[in-house]
């Protein structure tokens, strides 16, 4: 087996970039090739979409009662005290995720634990800086369907896309 990156582009020029794990480069092209074509898209050469994606070290925290205002201030705590640079989080219902670059991935969540934050998870992961907004029912229905069809697939690790819409324009596709 090894590990194998394959690049394309869904509808309405969403770049996607899949990490497979297979016994057959030939076969796995061949059912990713199928995907996207069924759903408007292409696969594509090498590098083709890669530039689009920065791989980023992503550290979870758990849900708590730890505000926006509180993670920042713990952020920056953490830089100050010499830890890695955080280039970006993200809040949900459910925790948070910090983002720095690469190589800091094990600094970034000792540094996170020595804080006292409930860390769930670490990984690398895909960031797209730039997203392909999509705006149309038309558009955004084949893609999401593509997206779908790729991550069914047996041999794929993961799926990464670029791709933005609205919440509402999400739901209404999604019924």
């Amino acid at each position: 087996f090894e590990a194998v990156r394959y690049e394309g582009y869904g509808a309405g020029g969403v770049a996607v970039l899949i990490e497979a794990f297979t016994d057959n480069r030939n076969r796995t092209a061949a059912d990713l090739r199928l995907a996207f074509s069924k759903h408007g898209g292409n696969l594509g050469e090498t590098g083709c979409v890669s530039y689009l994606f920065e791989q980023r070290s992503v550290v979870r925290l758990e849900a708590g009662d730890l505000p926006e205002e509180a993670l920042l201030e713990r952020l920056l705590e953490l830089e100050e005290a010499g830890g890695p640079a955080v280039v970006g989080y993200n809040l949900d219902g459910e925790g948070a995720d910090v983002l720095a670059a690469y190589a800091d991935l094990e600094a970034l969540q000792d540094g996170l634990r020595g804080l006292g934050l409930p860390v769930a998870g670490w990984e690398h992961r895909w960031i797209a800086p730039l997203p392909c907004r999509l705006d149309s029912e038309d558009t955004l229905r084949p893609c999401l369907r593509m997206l779908d069809a790729l991550e069914e697939l047996d041999d794929v690790r993961s799926v990464t896309s670029n791709l933005e819409a609205d919440e509402d324009l999400l739901i209404a596709v999604m019924e």
